[in-house]
């Protein structure tokens, strides 16, 4: 996992040495010295990071290199800043570092002065905003297994009943709620006769407000900052207003709790127009407590054979009645009857041996390091999420473990998270045609054909325009980034910040330095969301934060003026300042 970072020291260290600067006499040897070390300390970790969910001491060994690592290239690029800050002639140094002054340069500036006053709302939309699409949701193309719970659902939702009523679908986490919910909501039948819509992810942290901005938004044309202002009564009375007289079908999905049922069931009226409501949720008592009238559709496991079409499809990338290879079938199907029937661990055992060769030895290879894994899992969906993390190169790692920081259900714009691991500097070119943003969206791609995230929504031309990351998955990356020291998310006013955090995403204000420590993290990255109803403006102190490369301040309340002091970050390469007004 430190691999990303070492190379990226190793080539900056490289870049020093190459370049014919009077400031370097003196510490030339030392920087020699320090590359040699490092070299040695990846050839290390090549080793140690298959090694290191077994032995805690391995691990630790890991995570003091990873720090070790990161200081020597903060120790780089802050030197290396401060050379060309001192130097007149501004064109020696350009390889090494940006201009302090000249954080992004032009295109980017202009692309985030947009954002930030919301003129091309639809270019650069909310990176995290509740998942608000049209009425086509994107819809996995191999699904399997759900056509008759699909009929009977979509002849629920169309019962000539011109009461409001509740259907709900309930299963365990990774069967494919969701996945049904898409198809039954994207049915003809149920496009027809619907003529108001809308699709919300609850979560299993609720937030009021954001959900019922979310479902306004979709009905009319209100702008974020008129909907901000709104009190919570006056929400839900305008989401009731827009609602009336219609014919309504909203979807709250991944409802974990009856009290987030209660607060928005106030918001839907009941006037006899055969309204519908589809919820989903693990709980069966959250569905009952919605409509004690409605039986709760259970959605079961997949059969054998549902899970071997599925298995087909993601692990040899066929369509419809794809065949198996003689060689591999044995192995194939032990492996599928491992995942328990569970879409999910089906989906990503798939998408993890669709990268690899097409070799009877390779798939017994996944098979033998299940066994490994499942033995230290409570499970075998957890094993699977498990060893398809650990079978992701360095770089894949970094990225999905970033995905991590976002708040559960997210949908993520994969234009914001291309900017931000390019200003991580993770990102090297694959070629000399090829720029960094070409390598981060391939390592999008790359995570999406592997099933590690999956895709919300699609350009015109069928690239991936954002992304979100199931539960499941999400809780292997925090509980990763937690083994590994990676980030630290600050979700509760009791949360006390480490001094060893390098990445961290406040999902929690009040947010001050009394949450800090004792002293100052060393941080790389730190995000600010779901803020935007904490009325006061935040002050940071920008001198503390000399080793900032990312500063996401979206929808925190500020002046018209840029943060006091944010010319002192002169590491800084990424600047967020979207709905900050």
């Amino acid at each position: 996992m430190a691999d990303p970072a070492l190379s990226f020291v190793i080539e900056r260290t490289g870049d020093l040495l190459i370049q014919k600067i009077v400031f370097l006499e003196g510490v030339r040897r030392q920087v020699e010295r320090l590359q040699k070390d490092l070299v040695r300390m990846r050839c290390f970790l090549k080793d140690a990071d298959q090694r290191q969910d077994k032995d805690a001491r391995i691990r630790n060994w890991v995570s003091e290199i990873r720090a070790a690592a990161y200081d020597a290239e903060d120790v780089i690029e802050i030197f290396a800043s401060k050379v060309e800050f001192l130097t007149k002639d501004k064109g020696l140094v350009t390889k090494l570092t940006y201009y302090p002054l000249k954080i992004v340069n032009l295109y980017k500036i202009v692309w985030y002065k947009k954002s930030w006053r919301g003129d091309d709302y639809t270019w650069s939309r909310a990176a995290t905003a509740p998942a608000i699409l049209s009425f086509q949701r994107s819809e996995d193309k191999d699904i399997v297994g759900f056509e008759e719970i699909t009929k009977s659902l979509v002849a629920e939702l169309l019962k000539e009943d011109r009461n409001r009523r509740v259907v709900s679908i309930v299963s365990m986490g990774g069967a494919g709620k969701t996945t049904l919910a898409k198809k039954v909501y994207n049915h003809a039948h149920v496009r027809e006769r619907f003529n108001c819509c809308a699709w919300v992810c609850v979560s299993s942290s609720y937030d009021h407000k954001k959900m019922l901005r979310a479902i306004i938004k979709q009905l009319n044309e209100m702008s974020n900052e008129q909907l901000e202002k709104m009190e919570e009564e006056d929400l839900e009375g305008r989401l009731h207003q827009d609602l009336q007289d219609k014919c309504y079908l909203v979807v709250l999905d991944d409802v974990w709790k009856q009290e987030a049922w209660d607060c928005l069931a106030r918001a839907f009226p009941d006037v006899g127009t055969s309204s519908r409501l589809l919820l989903t949720s693990r709980d069966r008592d959250v569905a009952q407590h919605a409509d004690a009238y409605s039986h709760p559709y259970e959605l079961k496991t997949l059969g054998l054979e549902d899970s071997w079409q599925l298995f087909l499809r993601k692990a040899l990338g066929h369509g419809d009645n794809a065949g198996c290879p003689p060689d591999l079938e044995e192995v194939g199907r032990e492996i599928t009857g491992r995942c328990d029937g569970l879409p999910l661990a089906i989906t990503v055992i798939g998408g993890l041996l669709l990268a690899k060769k097409k070799l009877k030895s390779e798939w017994e290879k996944i098979l033998n390091n299940f066994s490994t894994y499942l033995s230290r899992s409570q499970s075998g969906v957890s094993a699977i999420l498990e060893l398809s993390y650990a079978d992701l190169p360095a770089n894949l790692k970094f990225c999905f473990l970033y995905l991590g920081l976002f708040p559960e259900d997210s949908v993520i714009s994969v234009r914001k998270l291309i900017h931000m691991w390019v200003a991580e500097g993770i990102m090297q070119k694959r070629d000399t045609e090829n720029l960094e943003e070409t390598a981060a969206y391939d390592d999008v791609e790359e995570l999406a054909s592997r099933n590690m995230v999956q895709v919300a929504e699609m350009t015109v031309d069928e690239r991936i325009k954002s992304c979100r990351v199931h539960d499941l998955l999400r809780e292997v990356a925090i509980r990763k980034a937690k083994d590994e020291n990676f980030f630290q998310i600050h979700d509760t006013r009791d949360d006390e910040i480490s001094a060893k955090s390098r990445y961290l995403a406040v999902h929690s204000l009040p947010w001050d330095k009394k949450y800090v420590g004792s002293s100052t993290p060393p941080l790389r990255s730190l995000l600010f969301f779901n803020v935007h109803d904490y009325r006061k403006n935040i002050s940071l102190n920008f001198k503390s934060f000399k080793k900032l490369r990312i500063l996401d301040l979206e929808n925190v309340k500020m002046s018209y003026n840029l943060p006091e002091g944010i010319g002192e970050v002169r590491l800084l390469r990424y600047l967020g300042l979207r709905r900050t007004l």
